[in-house]
Parts: C-alpha cells; sequence; structure tokens
C-alpha cells in the first residue's frame, strides 16, 4: 500500500477519471475535484464537487484539503474546456471560460497547494495538450492557455527546483474522449486516430515514478496517424 496522496482536477470523465483509476490501483489517496459528482469504488477516494472557476470555492476546498490530508505529494492539474472557432467567432464567455478554467485554476490551485508540495518534495503535473507547442487555426484562444500553462510549469520548476519539487507538463495530442461531443471536430474510430486517457495515466504514473534527483519536465504525446472527421457546428 502507497502512502501517497494526489489532488486530481477534472476527475468525473476522461483523462482525468483515467488518472484517478490509476493511481487507485496502485494504493495512492486521490483528492478528486470536478463540477460533476464522481465517486469510484475505493476508500483512498475522496471527492469535492467544486466549480474550479469560482476562486472563493476553489480556496475554501484547498483549505479543506490541507486540513484533511496529512501529505500532498502530487497536484494534477487536469480539467480544461475547449472552445474552436475563428477567433473572433468566439463569445466573450467561451474565451473566458477557457481562461478561468485552462489556465488561472492550475495557477491557483497550486499557488494554494504550493507549500505542502514542497514539504512532501512532492510533484505538480500540468495536463497541456499539443496545441501547446504549434499555431493553432480555429483554436488560438485554446493553444494560449494551454501554452500558458506549459510556460507556467517551466517557470515553476526553475523557481521551485531547489525546494524538492518537481513539476512536469504532460501535452496530449487528441484522445479519445468525450471533450470532442460537442465540437465540429472528432478523431476517426481507426485506433491510430487517437491516445486513449489510460496511455496518459500511464504516462502521469511514469512520470511521478522517475528516480529521485530526475525530473521528467515534458512529454508530448501524439497518435499515429491525423484522421479527423468533420461534424456540423452545433
Amino acid at each position: 500500500m502507497s502512502d501517497m496522496t494526489a489532488v486530481v482536477t477534472g476527475t468525473s470523465s476522461g483523462i482525468g477519471e483515467a488518472i484517478a483509476k490509476a493511481l487507485l490501483a496502485r494504493g495512492w489517496r486521490v483528492i478528486g475535484i470536478s463540477r460533476q459528482p464522481m465517486h469510484f469504488d475505493s476508500d483512498l477516494y475522496t471527492h469535492y464537487s467544486v466549480d474550479i472557476s469560482n476562486y472563493e470555492a476553489l480556496a475554501e476546498t484547498a483549505r479543506r484539503i490541507i486540513k484533511q490530508a496529512a501529505h500532498i505529494d502530487a497536484l494534477v492539474n487536469n480539467a480544461g474546456v475547449g472552445h474552436f472557432g475563428p477567433h473572433e467567432e468566439l463569445s466573450v464567455e467561451q474565451i473566458t471560460e477557457m481562461v478561468s478554467v485552462n489556465l488561472l485554476a492550475p495557477l491557483l490551485l497550486t499557488k494554494l497547494l504550493l507549500r505542502p508540495l514542497k514539504e512532501a518534495r512532492g510533484a505538480v503535473v500540468n495536463i497541456a495538450s499539443f496545441s501547446a507547442w504549434e499555431s493553432s487555426s480555429h483554436g488560438a484562444a485554446y493553444a494560449a492557455t494551454k501554452a500558458g500553462l506549459k510556460h507556467f510549469g517551466d517557470s515553476l520548476f526553475e523557481e521551485a527546483r531547489k525546494s524538492g519539487l518537481r513539476v512536469a507538463t504532460i501535452s496530449p495530442d487528441i484522445t479519445r474522449t468525450t471533450f470532442y461531443d460537442d465540437l465540429s471536430f472528432a478523431p476517426e474510430d481507426n485506433t491510430e486516430a487517437a491516445i486513449t486517457p489510460e496511455c496518459v495515466a500511464q504516462t502521469v504514473i511514469d512520470t511521478l515514478r522517475a528516480r529521485a534527483g530526475t525530473v521528467i519536465t515534458h512529454v508530448v504525446m501524439r497518435p499515429q496517424r491525423l484522421l479527423l472527421k468533420k461534424r456540423p457546428r452545433p
């Protein structure tokens, strides 16, 4: 049984759910944060239903987590949202939501939990996107939030590495999740057209298992083939 505790955002589906399952299977205590309630069949899982774009609620949740947990060994900033299309056609609400969920919330939650993470010589794992590494037409705002998250991770590692804190950014490309349900494009059904949430979760595990003294700072994950199908815009 592992004596490790991880805080994971966005555990109600997709990559976050897979990460929580992978950690629980290895004996980690997992504290999940998501808007929708999610409960795993494990005594090691605790869930907080929180809108992470609400700073007051996020701060209160962080205080409760610090009070509850004997130590915090990892924070996985996974929750994310995407809206795509020509930038001029995105609504102010869509842009604000992406900035709040994809960038501001990870910055704030990391700040709130940074002291116990440093004390545990723990790890911050940011789930970014391949969009963070290249220009993205019809996804300029989304790519900007993920690039900002990547740069935050790079800078935080340089700032806090002497404390023993590890910081990693994992950047998956197209992943077979519900992320695409309301978008005008999605991966084709071919197994080589998308990576799986379980593959991303395994990469998180491998990152956390790196030997003391070695820090995996970046992992980019891409499907073997680029096969997209277009759908009418919702």
